[in-house]
């Protein structure tokens, strides 16, 4: 196992973790900080543990808001795909009559 030692909002947090994760641990506290830190100063009289709620809230909207881009993607995805379908039933038509022309 290993183990990283992750700062965040000043405090120093030892967090387990499998090994070679440590480095992606550390970015996400990096990210974390920062949101912290963004928060602190727009925020004022806060508690630390408050500051650390509305920080996940935060990137829990940013994640939230991303699935459903990604949702409408797919949908977009699958709309296209079923429209092109058709077409490529027709292509595949076309194309078995010009090959019995060409036999005959």
């Amino acid at each position: 196992m290993g183990s990283v030692t992750v700062n965040v909002n000043g405090r120093a947090y030892p967090i387990v973790c499998g090994d070679g994760e440590e480095q992606h641990l550390e970015y996400l506290a990096e990210f974390v900080d920062k949101k912290v830190l963004d928060l602190n100063n727009s925020v004022r009289n806060a508690s630390e543990g408050q500051l650390l709620l509305m920080a996940c809230l935060l990137i829990a909207d940013d994640l939230s808001q991303a699935y459903e881009t990604i949702e409408q993607l797919r949908d977009e995805t699958e709309q296209k795909d079923a429209s092109a379908a058709p077409q490529q039933d027709w292509a595949e038509k076309l194309e078995a009559i010009a090959q019995r022309l060409e036999n005959a």
